[in-house]
């Protein structure tokens, strides 16, 4: 009786500690903000305009489609500084179909720094256009700077995109496992010791 309590603890605490690490993963993921990409940096793209200097670096290099562990780096600077009091807006059209597939709305930034997950439907070349109003600049204040990127994404469907999913799960199903082991094990113990008792 004691071991089914000791497990039960034991498989409360390995849940807590899954749960607890993919709410992190997921929360992470969906709100990085510090992507500087450094000149030089390899599969980074800079493009200069007006004396900025946009930067934009996907991990992958090429995305595959399907993959939720795709992240889309993109940067803004000035004299190699970032720039500061932004509002940025994302938007990705699918070139193939010249239609928008996605849309990230203007959000502040106290830094030009942003990471977008993003996950691809279709194989194909899409543009990224990212949109700066920078505070305290008489062009760009009211009316963003726009640059565009191109990105191509491969055609391989990543059906499991997350290796920590995979030991997560796994984790989860060894946990059961042993959980049910140690079930049988003490009622096969309890039904011995009625034998014996008879």
């Amino acid at each position: 009786m004691i071991n089914t309590y000791f497990l039960l603890l034991f498989v409360l605490i390995i849940s807590f500690t899954i749960f607890y690490y993919e709410y992190s993963f997921s929360y992470e993921t969906l709100n990085l903000a510090y992507a500087h990409i450094f000149p030089g940096t390899p599969n980074a793209v800079f493009i200069e305009k007006d004396g900025y200097q946009i930067g934009f670096l996907p991990y992958p290099k090429n995305p595959k489609v399907n993959d939720d562990s795709t992240l889309l780096n993109l940067n803004v600077q000035k004299n190699g500084n970032d720039v500061g009091n932004t509002f940025v807006s994302l938007i990705i059209m699918d070139m193939n179909t010249q239609k928008i597939v996605h849309q990230v709305p203007y959000k502040f930034y106290l830094f030009a720094d942003m990471s977008y997950p993003y996950v691809f439907k279709n194989k194909g070349k899409y543009s990224l256009s990212l949109l700066t109003k920078i505070a305290g600049d008489e062009k760009y204040e009211n009316n963003p700077l726009i640059v565009t990127f191109e990105l191509d994404t491969e055609g391989i469907v990543n059906k499991i995109s997350n290796t920590n999913s995979i030991i997560i799960y796994s984790v989860i199903a060894l946990t059961i496992i042993i959980f049910i082991i140690f079930i049988y094990r003490n009622k096969l113990k309890l039904i011995i010791n009625k034998k014996s008792k008879t």
